[in-house]
């Protein structure tokens, strides 16, 4: 039996890049009978106040779906068999809300034998112009 869930009042967000989807006999992945790749999707399912990750299979390449990226979920359903001992999740579609989220760009490498911050490199440029002032009561500072 499936039952559809109304996503109207839920946000989504992919969790992790989509994979395919493996057969559970052959370990191989699987493909629909039109010859199209299955891909396992992640999400992280919310409502404002409490949220679930929810994990399903939809045909076809979902290289759209990034990390991060807000979706909305279309044709969301809960499925379970008679026995009720398995149950599954699936989904029509998963289409982005936003472009795909940038991805973090490395800065390029400063010049050879420089130094960035003006040579206080992994330091905080500002500690020590802090610690050279004179402090009362030390050796060297003000009484």
């Amino acid at each position: 039996m499936r039952f559809p869930i109304d996503t109207s009042q839920l946000g989504f967000t992919v969790t992790s890049p989509p994979i395919p989807a493996r057969d559970f006999a052959t370990k191989k992945a699987k493909v629909t009978e039109d010859g199209q790749p299955v891909m396992v999707v992640n999400l992280l399912a919310m409502d404002g106040t409490d949220s679930t990750k929810i994990k399903f299979n939809l045909p076809g390449e979902q290289r759209h779906l990034v990390p991060g990226q807000p979706v909305r979920v279309e044709g969301l359903c809960y499925g379970m068999a008679k026995d009720g001992d398995v149950r599954w999740w699936s989904a029509s579609a998963v289409v982005p809300l936003t472009a795909a989220p940038a991805q973090a760009v490395p800065a390029p490498p400063a010049p050879s034998g420089a130094d960035t911050a003006g040579g206080t490199r992994g330091r905080n440029p500002l500690a020590s112009a802090r610690h050279s002032s004179p402090v009362p009561g030390e050796p060297g500072g003000e009484s």
